[in-house]
């Protein structure tokens, strides 16, 4: 139980934003709005993934811009998102880090929230300012070895939605 309590809050410090041992995966494909965007107001990126394996998992923003792209949230203090055109590099915070172990079901449930600040962009999001906060839920059901919860397999499952919110400039 110790390790996969270690290895969920490694999920908390891999998705980066804290957002959170288990790395955020899932891709998805690229695309961004035609519609002009807006100097400044409120940004809204949300982030989901629900795969196992390792990989970028699925971004999208709407508020000062709309755009489909991949997240990179590698460590504990900083991400990448990519849109097409460019990119934001984002650095976090933690306010808050909760998390439960259920021994039955061998399932994990972690949530953090915190502040986040984008640290700069490039491309077509270069200048780029904005801060605001986040929630980040992560669920994980962990694979069973000897008739116990291990961490010494990947997970069988994982859930992660992050979602973040505040004024931005471009």
């Amino acid at each position: 139980m110790r390790n996969l309590v270690k290895l969920a809050l490694a999920a908390i410090a891999t998705v980066g934003i804290t957002a959170t041992g288990v790395t955020v995966a899932g891709a998805a494909p690229a695309v961004a709005s035609a519609a002009p965007a807006a100097a400044s107001g409120t940004e809204y990126i949300q982030v989901m993934s629900a795969s196992v394996t390792p990989g970028p998992a699925s971004a999208i923003a709407r508020g000062v811009f709309t755009a489909a792209g991949q997240a990179r949230l590698g460590d504990a203090y900083t991400g990448t998102i990519m849109f097409p055109g460019g990119t934001l590099v984002l650095s976090h915070r933690v306010a808050r880090n909760s998390s439960r172990f259920y021994p039955a079901g061998c399932l994990s449930v972690i949530s953090q929230s915190g502040s986040y600040r984008i640290v700069r962009g490039t491309g077509r999001y270069a200048g780029i300012s904005g801060h605001g906060t986040y929630q980040l839920s992560l669920e994980i059901v962990a694979a069973r070895m000897n008739g116990s919860c291990s961490s010494a397999r990947p997970p069988l499952a994982q859930q992660e939605l992050l979602r973040l919110s505040g004024p931005a400039r471009r």
